[in-house]
């Protein structure tokens, strides 16, 4: 089943390329810490006022100057984030392989892969948020109406990640419009859902694998952050761009 290939074919694409995952992912992901560190110390936001029982803002610390950090904060999310997502795009893609301990940092390609971030994310505000209303009026309805609804969201899904390959295009300079990649992925509805059911699975079976190895100290510990924080992350990337290349560049999965 297609579903079944595209995430076995982009699971192998991480495993295969672990070092090339590294090279890409390890110094940039260094670097943003090191940025966020720096920024509570700029703005003065000290590190025991975050836990889980804060409220209000830190002594001595003012709501421009709480908004500023937060702006910077997610800035250097996004630019780390997606310097490491081009960096996999461009590797997988292009065969453009890491030199050295860090990516080349492409700021034309991560300002275009954000600018259809957000234009994906304004689709789904538009789309998603109606249709949870309608789930929220509807849950006290009967059976079938639910399942109606849910399915109906469903759709809503299998559409957004349908569109979703306008992301590595983005990456790897060879833009597609949304028109383009709804047209390159006609017929595909079916290998999706199998997909989305698949990798939930895998999720799942991930995090309970990851609790049983939390209990071995150090060892174990190092292994799930390894695999939470690096490959999951990784493959989810690796099927937007196993899409890409086999719906738009035609490429076999084998």
């Amino acid at each position: 089943m297609l579903g079944w290939k595209i995430f076995v074919h982009s699971v192998g694409m991480v495993l295969r390329n672990l070092k090339e995952a590294l090279q890409i992912s390890v110094i940039p992901g260094f670097l943003g810490f090191a940025v966020i560190i720096g920024l509570f110390f700029v703005f003065g936001i000290p590190f025991e006022n975050f836990d889980t029982e804060t409220t209000g803002l830190p002594a001595g610390v003012t709501g421009g100057e709480m908004t500023l950090f937060f702006v910077f904060f997610m800035v250097t999310i996004f630019v780390v984030m997606f310097w490491i997502v081009v960096s996999w795009h461009r590797f997988v893609l292009l065969e453009e392989y890491p030199s050295g301990i860090i990516p080349p940092f492409r700021f034309d390609r991560i300002l275009a892969y954000f600018g259809r971030y957000l234009l994906l994310m304004l689709l789904a505000l538009l789309a998603f948020i109606p249709a949870g209303l309608v789930m929220l009026v509807l849950r006290e309805a009967s059976g079938l109406v639910t399942v109606v609804a849910v399915a109906a969201f469903l759709v809503l899904v299998v559409c957004f990640i349908r569109l979703s390959i306008i992301l590595p295009a983005a990456a790897i300079g060879k833009p597609i419009t949304l028109s383009q990649a709804w047209a390159a992925t006609t017929g595909s509805a079916g290998a999706i859902i199998v997909l989305i059911i698949v990798s939930v699975l895998f999720q799942i079976a991930i995090q309970f694998g990851a609790a049983l190895l939390a209990m071995i100290p150090v060892l174990g510990i190092i292994i799930v952050l390894f695999a939470t924080m690096l490959v999951l992350p990784l493959i989810n990337v690796s099927i937007l761009t196993t899409m890409y290349g086999h719906f738009v560049e035609k490429r076999d999965l084998t």
